[in-house]
C-alpha cells in the first residue's frame, strides 16, 4: 500500500459511508482514482467488509463473548458450522489459552444458553474447555490501525441499559442490507425495501439520531497492514481503578478495542504492534500506570473470519 491508499482507509474507517466524489476532494485526487483504489482494497482482501455498527440493544438482543479451544482435527468442521449459524457475529481463529473466540447474540438469556448449547452440544466430545461471559461494554478503534487517534472519542457499543425500540418491516430489511455492505446506495437499498430514495435516507437519519446506527467503518485484515493484533485480559484488585484503566486504554495509540464483561472483574483489550517484540513494552507502560494489574491471559490474532457486524437472527422479518 502506498500513502493514497492508507489515506482511503483511514477516512473509510472513520465513516464509510462517505461518497467517492468527498474522498477525493478530502484527498485531493480524481474520483476515478480513488474508485479504482478502493477497489483494490477490496480485491487484494485488504478492506473485507463495509461495517455497519448497530446498537443490538436497542433492537432487543444481548450478545455473550464465546472462547473455546477445540482439537485441531475438528478445525475446519468447526468454522464452517459456526459461519453457517445464524446468531454468530464475529469470529476469530487464536492463538494462546484458547483456539477461537466470537460473540454470539439472543433476544434473552434463555435464548443466548440455547444457540450456546448448540454449538456445545455438537463439538462437546472434542472441546476441551471454555468461558461464556455476557458483554457490557465494547469499544473499537479502528483508526489506530493507521496511527491516528480522535482524543476522548470512541465508539462504544453497551453500558447504560439503553431504551429497545420497535422497528418496522422496512426499516429492518434496510438495516439488513447496510449490514451486509454500509456503503450501499440509497437507491438500492429504496428498491430492497420497496420505498423512494428520499424515504429510505430519512430512515438511516432517523435510526442515526436514536443511536440504533451508530457508526460506519471497515473490517480490515490487519495482517496485510503489516500489524499483529493480541488480546490481553487484566484484572485489577482495585474495582475503584476500573473505569480510569478503561479510560486510559482508550486513549492509548496502541490499543484497538476494550471489551468489559457483565459480573467479571477482569477487562479485555487489543493491542496492535508492528513487531511482536512491541507488545512487551506496550504492556509494560500500562503496568507501570496500573500496577495493580494482573495479566490473566494473552492470545495472538491468528486469523479474523467473520465480520464484527450484525449477525442474520437480528433482522428476521416476520
Amino acid at each position: 500500500m502506498d500513502a493514497l491508499d492508507r489515506k482511503i482507509l483511514l477516512e473509510l474507517m472513520k465513516n464509510s459511508r462517505t461518497p467517492v466524489t468527498a474522498l477525493a476532494k478530502r484527498l485531493r485526487a480524481s474520483r476515478e482514482v480513488v474508485n479504482y483504489r478502493i477497489s483494490r482494497l477490496v480485491k487484494e482482501g485488504i478492506i473485507l467488509n463495509f461495517v455497519t455498527e448497530i446498537d443490538l440493544e436497542k433492537l432487543g438482543f444481548i450478545g455473550a463473548a464465546v472462547f473455546i479451544s477445540i482439537k485441531s482435527a475438528k478445525n475446519e468442521e468447526f468454522k464452517a458450522f459456526l459461519k453457517e449459524r445464524g446468531f454468530v457475529s464475529w469470529v476469530a481463529e487464536l492463538s494462546g489459552i484458547w483456539n477461537y473466540g466470537m460473540s454470539i447474540y439472543g433476544r434473552d438469556n434463555t435464548e443466548l444458553d440455547k444457540r450456546f448449547s448448540a454449538i456445545y452440544s455438537r463439538f462437546k466430545e472434542h472441546i476441551t474447555g471454555h468461558r461464556f461471559t455476557l458483554h457490557k461494554k465494547n469499544q473499537y478503534f479502528y483508526e489506530k490501525y493507521m496511527g491516528y487517534m480522535e482524543p476522548g472519542i470512541s465508539t462504544a457499543k453497551g453500558g447504560n441499559k439503553p431504551d429497545k425500540f420497535i422497528i418496522g418491516r422496512k426499516d429492518k430489511i434496510i438495516l439488513r442490507e447496510m449490514a451486509k455492505n454500509s456503503r450501499i446506495g440509497a437507491v438500492e437499498l429504496a428498491a430492497k425495501a420497496e420505498i423512494s430514495a428520499p424515504a429510505a435516507s430519512q430512515r438511516i437519519r432517523k435510526m442515526e439520531r436514536l443511536g440504533i446506527i451508530s457508526k460506519y467503518s471497515v473490517f480490515v485484515d490487519i495482517s496485510k497492514l503489516s500489524l499483529y493484533q493480541y488480546s490481553v485480559f487484566v484484572s485489577n484488585k482495585k474495582a475503584e481503578e476500573s473505569e480510569r484503566l478503561v479510560s486510559y486504554l482508550s486513549q492509548h495509540p496502541g490499543v484497538s478495542f476494550i471489551a468489559e464483561y457483565i459480573g467479571d472483574p477482569f477487562v479485555e483489550f487489543g493491542v496492535a504492534v508492528d513487531d511482536p517484540y512491541k507488545l512487551r513494552a506496550v504492556l509494560q507502560k500500562i503496568e507501570d500506570a496500573f500496577p495493580n494489574n494482573k495479566i490473566i491471559e494473552i492470545s495472538l490474532f491468528q486469523k479474523e473470519f467473520a465480520s464484527i457486524g450484525p449477525p442474520e437472527c437480528v433482522f428476521s422479518i416476520a
